[in-house]
């Protein structure tokens, strides 16, 4: 890691300074990171690779296996589940207020394979925070109070 990334590796090791620095932590520390950074650049994951001591592949692996990672640089991720328990629940009135309360605002409305609440369909994650049986009121008033700094 160059000088450039060394700031990235200091804000990364902060963020993981309590974490047991072991291959089972790789999910925890890739949420705190993305949960802090809104993203996951792949300087913050070779950081979280040298820190864990896990190869840099399993890292980026596990990274692009799990949808809800997929986050943009400056856009705060809004993900809204169209599997089929919340597509036939009205996944897509959520994914269309999302978007349009998106409007001219640093976020990025996804789609996402299952958010894990089928019984309470439709579901989205919207700022770290699962809506379920949510409406599209509630997806609109999530997004408008979302942090975005």
């Amino acid at each position: 890691m160059d000088t450039q990334n060394s700031a990235v590796y200091q804000v990364v090791s902060a963020l993981l300074e309590d974490l047991p620095r072991e291959r089972a932590q790789l999910l925890p520390a890739l949420w705190r990171v993305a949960e802090s950074e809104g993203y996951l650049s792949q300087d913050a994951m070779e950081a979280v690779s040298k820190i864990l001591g896990v190869p840099s592949a399993e890292v980026f692996g596990v990274a692009s296996f799990y949808s809800l990672f997929e986050g943009e640089e400056g856009r705060v991720p809004v993900y809204i589940c169209t599997d089929v328990m919340c597509a036939l629940q009205g996944a897509q009135n959520l994914k269309d207020a999302a978007e349009k309360s998106a409007v001219n605002r640093p976020i990025a409305v996804k789609e996402s394979a299952c958010l894990g609440q089928c019984d309470h369909a439709p579901a989205a994650w919207i700022g770290g925070k699962v809506l379920r049986r949510a409406s599209p009121e509630e997806v609109k008033t999530a997004v408008t109070e979302v942090r975005h700094d």
